[in-house]
């Protein structure tokens, strides 16, 4: 039973009751959704996913055709959140005004990135492979060199906010050669509030469905304002009921779905709770999902270090740091005019104890929660982010547009899991959209 068919019928009467500003921006929504949006998603087919059954991986219900349409679905949706819903002119949501230095006052509306819009800073940085036992000598992260790289630091929450406000923080690592590039996309947190493709794209759909709520126009500055003023209360309760029943429609939620979904939202927000506010040189991120080099399978992790060269700059966040809108950013910056900051990278491999669900498609626990033992961390490189000098640093729209995503390994290195595949194709497909949908807006 799909909710769709409990609020279809108020589709024309909601539609019928909006203003101008919100027709505009309807108008626009529609256009960019047909242009770009759509074509991502029905280029998504079944020769884009591939598993390896000999470590375990499994389709969603055993079945390859129905996680393809939940992939396609992610996209639909993550798109359409990108998008907003009955977006106004002065929304802060999605589809919203850039800062000056990236824009330069040309482009009235952006579409933010799908996961992590509010990146705090990319710094360039050195990547030092060291010999280690999990890599064999001869292969990319087994033969100590010195690659260069760059670490975006980001905030997880799909609306920016301040940073005094406690979320998941992002850190993800490019690493560049010659020969090579790897991407490592890692959060603050150890964990992740769904186990599989499907429970992420039904969680997304919540936030769609929050998102359009939160920015349904005020009547009172709607054409429908003598209408307002006649019936009061009455009329605005029932606008208000439409749209948000306009709002649950367009998310396509199911009633069966919903128990699923409150357990993977508590989940949400206690992740966001349990986040401390602090500076991002003193947090550890993790891989919440695995990889397989060969026939080791293995998690990543980033744990601050000291550098060689210590930096005499207080690297915790200061006290106005903590309170401002850009206290990240601006501690980022403050510790890197003085001096580098470090991290190691760490591998975990897999615990014999788990089985195959376990170790794979299981990301609301971690292996050592599973396992019931603290697990061995391997060192294999080590992260040193240079200090910021003039005409080395990574400018604001070229840190906004890069790209991250776990499936750009490199020697024979796999991510897997049902969450990993669907990331590998959304993320490409949405950032293709984000990219196109920019450069029409930025044309107009």
């Amino acid at each position: 039973m799909n909710l769709s068919k409990i609020v279809a019928s108020t589709t024309l009467v909601l539609a019928s009751q909006i203003s101008l500003a919100d027709i505009t921006q309807t108008e626009l929504r529609q256009e960019l959704d047909s242009l770009f949006l759509q074509d991502k998603i029905y280029r998504i087919t079944e020769d884009d996913l591939t598993i390896r059954e000999d470590l375990g991986e499994s389709w969603i219900n055993n079945d390859k055709q129905h996680e393809m349409e939940v992939i396609q679905q992610a996209v639909n949706q993550l798109g359409k959140l990108m998008l907003g819903t009955y977006v106004i002119d002065d929304s802060s949501v999605l589809i919203t005004s850039l800062d000056e230095e990236i824009n330069d006052g040309t482009q009235q509306y952006r579409i933010l990135r799908d996961a992590h819009p509010k990146g705090h800073q990319c710094a360039n940085a050195s990547f030092k492979i060291k010999e280690n036992s999990v890599f064999p000598a001869g292969s990319f992260l087994g033969s100590p060199a010195s690659h260069d790289a760059v670490i975006r630091f980001s905030s997880a929450s799909n609306t920016p906010q301040q940073d005094s406000i406690k979320d998941v923080r992002g850190g993800a690592i490019k690493v560049s050669s010659t020969e090579h590039t790897q991407d490592f996309v890692m959060l603050s947190s150890q964990t992740f509030p769904t186990d599989n493709a499907e429970q992420f794209t039904n969680l997304v759909k919540v936030a769609r469905v929050a998102n359009c709520i939160n920015i349904i126009p005020n009547n009172q500055d709607s054409s429908d304002g003598f209408l307002s003023s006649i019936f009061g209360p009455i009329y605005d309760f029932n606008q208000r009921v439409l749209a948000v029943a306009q709002c649950v429609n367009d998310s396509s939620l199911s009633i069966f779905e919903l128990p699923e979904i409150i357990g993977a939202g508590i989940r949400f927000v206690n992740l966001q709770n349990e986040s401390e506010i602090e500076s991002a040189f003193h947090k550890s991120f993790f891989g919440v999902a695995p990889y397989a080099f060969n026939d080791t399978v293995f998690k990543f992790e980033m744990s601050p270090s000291l550098c060689s060269d210590i930096n005499i700059e207080d690297l915790a966040l200061s006290t106005q740091e903590a309170s401002q809108n850009k206290g990240l950013e601006n501690n980022i910056k403050r510790v890197l005019a003085a001096g580098t900051a470090c991290y190691d990278l760490n591998v975990i491999t897999r615990p014999n104890e788990l089985s195959d669900a376990q170790a794979i498609e299981t990301h609301t626990k971690t292996w050592d929660e599973m396992a019931q033992r603290s697990l061995e961390r391997i060192k294999i490189a080590s992260l040193e982010i240079n200090q910021t000098e003039q005409g080395n640093q990574v400018t604001p729209l070229d840190c906004d547009e890069m790209q991250f995503n776990p499936e750009n390994t490199e020697d024979g290195i796999k991510p897997l899991g049902s969450l990993n595949r669907a990331r590998a194709i959304v993320y490409k497909s949405l950032s293709d959209f984000r990219k196109e949908t920019n450069e029409y807006l930025r044309a107009q």
